[in-house]
């Protein structure tokens, strides 16, 4: 009997053993895919309610703080509503999560969630609860501090909005200011005396300033004159050029950091319109909530109805309209399209591009709401052959501060000595016709010619080239502002990253689209989506998905404006700050541990000595399609969505939020405590201090836990399963992903129910 027991354990023990080193093995199998200078932390808990995380909301600008969205209800969030809002915020030790959102005591439903570059502070948008159908007259906007516990002693109530002759309001946020004290608000509702009369349906856009540095909080609409007015009471007011653009509207910085300027457009012929691009159309600027000025027009007097200075000028309903394409930070300098001749140099009917500067004389040492004025127009494509036109066909990125624009013109805009230098160094030349991508640099008032990008199987434009291969492939979403594959880094936007079925380099020799990186500053053009040391034929392989289409790579799309997260792509950003870092997806295997044939993450990296270094991110084994991948703007994080197992803790196999960090791991957890004995082994007389923290849930430090031995089972492929998806998601492979709708694209607010 005592042989026996003593087998027993031994058996026992090589078993444990077995399982011990299999764990080990699964542990250290699931980190080979990663780079070496990366380890691997589990953002989102373990416990998610039985549930998956959606998607990443927003990602703080110093990387330590994510916000993300699920169905599921944990860390104690309440329950009953469709969807949850979390923030995940990185401590010393690990991982810690925590509801956010209002609690339903204050918004019963219909809430909408901002927050700031820092995601120190966010901003909720409803109807007040608990009973919402006691409140239909009114919306509130609500104000939290993350720092500070989610509780409704913790929301400040920022401002309330109520109809003043309709039974109902439903307000969309459209764009504030950096701090949230300037917040765009649109809707079909007259909230002010001065919207009454509207026709109904009309939407206006309101200006809410939640009343920081001692200002008064006010409510007022945007697209007035500068008697209080409304300009057209026919027409949309506009955002940026919302509801007259040609595709999703472009907001770019359409209100400044500080939100006193805001770009807007509208129709400027009175009577019916269609509130849509065949309108015509102008920009205008709003300042300081007090005055407008009509800035697509040619620099000088403005006369409206004999009274100087009002708007819209003279002449505004007779030009051709104008598109507003992106402002700097600041509101100082704004870009726009327009076939009219605004300067004297503008001899052709074609469509161009315009950069303003607003502000005072330079003799001025301050400058007044009331003495700002267009100072300067520019017409940045200018065609220096005479007689041709540069028949711009979009703008690609403007930079932050508004010192750069990329953008696509058929014409040649260079002159001769310019298309000599390229000749003589083996560059391509821009050429009449082509879809040819330039940037313009306002401190040097020049333009360079980057490539020429396709419209369709060998076409550029209407010009034809063999560099565009692809037989289904187009460019046209980079210049369409259809949110294309495309983001800029740097203030003054140095780097431009897009996606391109062009091959631009004799490195690039597939059909698939490829990642490109362009330095404005060095001239220098460098392909991306290789492979990893050289793996898969450097990337040119041409792996062949379940259509039959080439595989390629793809950044996140760039977003055009917006919300504040959104507007600094805290939700989307591809390369880092200093442009030496670039993450992008594809399902064509560019490592040799890529073997799912799904979406992937790879990192693009400068090194010295060489082109710049690729690296698999993700475990490359998931059984779906990685996503949702953000950058930090130092570089050192890399979020993405996956639902394959990267750590020990993580067996669930629902999608969590993993982060690909540079540098050490978190500290060691204390070794486990000693075999016990005698009196020693009783517990304590008392019940432990709970592990959880209410309202907040830890996560356990990533690589350096030390995980239970699990137990020796066969995992079965899960049977399918019945998905309800929740407003704004669709159903793809079981699983709720965001709509890519248009509707989706414009409106990104999300909307519980209880």
């Amino acid at each position: 009997m005592r042989l026996n027991n003593i087998n027993t354990r031994a058996r026992i023990g090589t078993v444990a053993a077995l399982i011990a080193l299999c764990a080990i093995l699964f542990g250290a199998t699931s980190a080979l895919a990663l780079n070496p200078e990366r380890h691997y932390e589990m953002v989102s808990p373990v416990f998610k309610g039985g549930y998956g995380i959606l998607d990443i909301r927003a990602v703080a600008e110093e990387g330590e703080k994510v916000a993300f969205y699920s169905f599921g209800a944990f860390a104690g969030a309440p329950s009953g509503f469709s969807g949850l809002d979390y923030l995940a915020h990185r401590e010393a030790s690990g991982w810690s999560t925590a509801p956010l959102m209002p609690p339903a005591s204050l918004v019963a439903e219909g809430f909408t969630v901002d927050v700031t570059p820092s995601l120190n502070l966010e901003l909720a948008l409803g109807k007040p609860g608990p009973n919402s159908q006691s409140s239909v007259l009114e919306e509130q906007f609500l104000m939290h501090q993350t720092e500070s516990l989610d509780t409704s002693s913790n929301w400040e109530l920022a401002g309330t909005l109520a109809p003043v002759t309709q039974d109902t309001v439903g307000v969309n946020e459209e764009a504030a200011s950096s701090s949230f004290c300037s917040v765009l608000i649109g809707d079909a509702y007259p909230l002010v005396p001065e919207a009454i009369g509207l026709p109904v349906g009309l939407h206006e856009l309101y200006r809410f300033n939640r009343g920081c540095e001692e200002e008064q909080k006010s409510l007022a609409l945007v697209g007035l004159n500068n008697k209080g007015q409304l300009m057209n009471r026919t027409c949309y007011t506009g955002l940026g050029n919302e509801y007259y653009a040609v595709g999703p509207p472009s907001t770019f910085n359409a209100v400044s950091r500080d939100g006193g300027e805001i770009f807007f457009t509208t129709c400027t012929k009175q009577g019916k319109e269609t509130n849509g691009p065949e309108d015509h159309h102008q920009l205008f600027v709003r300042l300081g909530g007090s005055r407008t000025i009509e800035v697509s027009r040619p620099v000088g007097g403005c006369v409206a109805n004999a009274v100087p200075g009002e708007v819209p000028c003279e002449g505004a309903a007779e030009r051709p309209s104008a598109d507003f394409a992106g402002a700097s930070e600041d509101g100082s300098k704004v870009y726009f399209t327009t076939s009219a001749s605004l300067v004297e140099g503008d001899k052709d009917t074609s469509n161009d591009l315009y950069v303003a500067s607003i502000g005072c004389s330079e003799a001025k040492s301050s400058c007044s709401v009331a003495e700002r004025e267009v100072t300067s127009l520019i017409q940045v494509s200018h065609d220096p052959t005479l007689g041709q036109a540069a028949n711009v066909q979009g703008v690609v990125r403007v930079a932050p501060d508004g010192s750069r624009v990329y953008f696509v013109a058929n014409g040649d805009l260079l002159n001769h000595t310019q298309q000599d230098t390229l000749e003589n160094s083996g560059r391509s030349v821009p050429r009449v016709g082509a879809e040819n991508l330039y940037v313009y640099d306002s401190d040097t008032a020049g333009t360079t010619f980057i490539g020429d990008l396709c419209s369709g199987r060998e076409l550029s434009g209407s010009v034809e080239d063999i560099r565009c291969p692809s037989q289904t492939g187009t460019d046209e979403t980079l210049w369409n502002n259809y949110h294309g594959d495309v983001q800029t880094a740097g203030a003054d936007g140095r780097f431009l990253v897009f996606t391109t079925y062009a091959q631009l380099l004799p490195s690039d020799t597939n059909k698939a689209q490829d990642v490109y990186r362009y330095d404005a500053e060095r001239g220098l053009l460098e392909r991306v989506s290789g492979g990893e040391d050289g793996y898969d034929a450097d990337g040119n392989h041409e792996a062949l998905g379940e259509n039959g289409q080439v595989l390629g790579a793809q950044i996140a799309e760039g977003h055009l404006g917006g919300l504040t997260y959104e507007q600094h792509e805290l939700n989307n950003r591809a390369i880092s700050e200093d442009g030496t870092r670039i993450v992008f997806t594809s399902a064509e295997p560019l490592s040799p541990l890529a073997s799912n044939g799904l979406e992937n993450v790879y990192e693009w990296h400068e090194a010295p000595g060489s082109e710049g270094v690729v690296s698999l991110i993700s475990g490359g084994t998931a059984e779906q399609p990685v996503s949702d991948v953000v950058i930090s703007p130092l570089g050192n994080d890399i979020y993405f969505l996956t639902s394959q197992g990267l750590l020990p803790q993580d067996t669930d196999g629902a999608p969590d939020i993993y982060d690909a960090r540079l540098g050490a791991d978190f500290p060691a957890v204390p070794a486990p405590a000693q075999p016990c004995a005698g009196d020693a082994c009783q517990g304590p007389l008392t019940n432990p201090a709970p592990l959880l923290v209410p309202g907040s849930v830890s996560q356990a430090p990533g690589g350096n836990l030390v995980s239970p031995v699990p137990a020796l089972t066969v995992k079965s492929k899960p049977k399918s399963k019945s998905v309800k998806c929740s407003e704004g998601h669709v159903k793809a492979k079981q699983r709720c992903v965001k709509s890519k709708s248009r509707k989706q694209a414009k409106k990104s607010n999300r909307r519980g129910s209880k």
